[in-house]
């Protein structure tokens, strides 16, 4: 199952982070594919809410927040950002652990820039309609759960896009007690 947030946080929370995260610097040579070719820009955040502060990444803590509303028998795994401009197309991939979770901070972002992602599964859009497609366009605010089983893939930046397409990445497991 995959399920779709629009407006996930407080208005000023997310201008907030998306403010934040214009002013980090960025690692490229990330591979979401082990020795994959398509490389992209990546920041690891931490391992838990307290190394995420620790690490100068608290201000995501509210997107956790978020999550554990939603599924609060999920276990932070770590959290990392992902960038990509024109010209990165990363590979189609699963992820690790149960559940992965996207957010898209940028609150600028036009739709006609592409950026968005494809997920194979079903899609569900809290409080609205099904989504026949399984393609998710980037919209700021903007939260995606989904098994972290399933393929995805970060799609294109347009040529006409001259900004830093940017995500925040949760990984995460189930708790057992």
């Amino acid at each position: 199952m995959i399920n779709v947030f629009d407006n996930a946080l407080e208005p000023h929370v997310a201008e907030l982070i998306d403010m934040q995260l214009r002013d980090v610097s960025w690692k490229y040579n990330y591979d979401s594919v082990k020795n994959g070719k398509n490389k992209h820009w990546h920041i690891f955040c931490g391992h838990n809410p307290q190394e995420c502060y620790d690490n100068g990444y608290g201000d995501l803590i509210p997107i956790w927040n978020f999550i554990k509303k939603h599924k609060p028998q999920l276990e932070m795994e770590r959290v990392y950002l992902n960038a990509h401009t024109h010209g990165i197309e990363p590979h189609k991939h699963i992820d690790d652990g149960e559940y992965t979770v996207l957010y898209y901070p940028r609150m600028d972002w036009q739709t006609s820039w592409g950026g968005g992602t494809l997920i194979e599964g079903d899609i569900v859009c809290a409080k609205t309609d099904w989504i026949e497609d399984r393609f998710i366009d980037y919209k700021g605010n903007r939260l995606i759960m989904f098994t972290a089983s399933n393929v995805h893939q970060a799609q294109p930046v347009s040529r006409e896009c001259y900004e830093l397409r940017t995500c925040v990445v949760f990984k995460t497991i189930i708790k057992k007690d």
